[in-house]
């Protein structure tokens, strides 16, 4: 039996799940956010180069200052390893 591995969209747990689950809907197990099986395991996007003056977002390659800990395009906390909610 194959599985398919993907992170959820919300809280970029890793998942995997079996083959014949894909385009099913199902809750992720961690943030029980909806989420849709897809059809197959996505291949790894190239990494991008940190920018000059600090390092880039480990969830989506934006610059961030050096000393950062939190993206301010995507919400990823580097110290915690997940995406937080940064609503005001």
């Amino acid at each position: 039996m194959s599985t398919i591995s993907f992170n959820c969209p919300g809280c970029q747990q890793p998942i995997e799940a079996p083959e014949e689950m894909a385009g099913q809907a199902a809750a992720c197990p961690t943030c029980s956010q909806q989420i849709t099986i897809p059809n197959s395991t996505p291949e790894a996007p190239a990494a991008a180069p940190p920018a000059a003056s600090g390092n880039a977002c480990p969830s989506c390659s934006a610059p961030m200052e050096a000393g950062a800990v939190l993206c301010i395009q995507c919400g990823f906390h580097t110290g915690m390893g997940k995406k937080i909610d940064t609503t005001l």
